[in-house]
């Protein structure tokens, strides 16, 4: 299987699963429960292939009704798996404050075809 393929289901999972984290913490938890959702038809089989998979890994509940939306909610380890993404992001994204700490030192020997180590 490509690569690429995998990790656009990858992204598609986490893209799915960072919306329904998102809507949980807009409406709330009331409202969140009852939200129904529609499906691109263009797309239908992988977004639902992609809720079994979170489904599957209990970090969402959902459920397909007769007039094909979707209801779905994120669990509490949907949520944990959220906020882990967002800190290791955030870590990355913080250590590149920090770049070229170390200086590589370039021995002038080095850059003419000398020897490095005379010793």
């Amino acid at each position: 299987m490509d690569l690429l393929i995998l990790e656009e289901r990858r992204l598609l999972r986490y893209s799915l699963l960072f919306q329904l984290y998102r809507d949980f913490f807009t409406y709330g938890y009331e409202v969140c429960n009852r939200i129904n959702y529609e499906i691109p038809n263009d797309c239908r089989i992988e977004i639902i292939a992609a809720l079994y998979f979170l489904f599957y890994r209990r970090w969402i509940f959902f459920n397909i009704a007769r007039d094909k939306t979707v209801s779905a909610y994120v669990l509490g380890r949907g949520m944990e798996e959220v906020e882990n993404y967002l800190i290791e992001t955030g870590k990355l994204v913080a250590s590149n404050i920090f770049e070229d700490l170390l200086i590589p030192v370039i021995d002038k020997k080095e850059k003419t075809g000398g020897t490095v180590n005379e010793s």
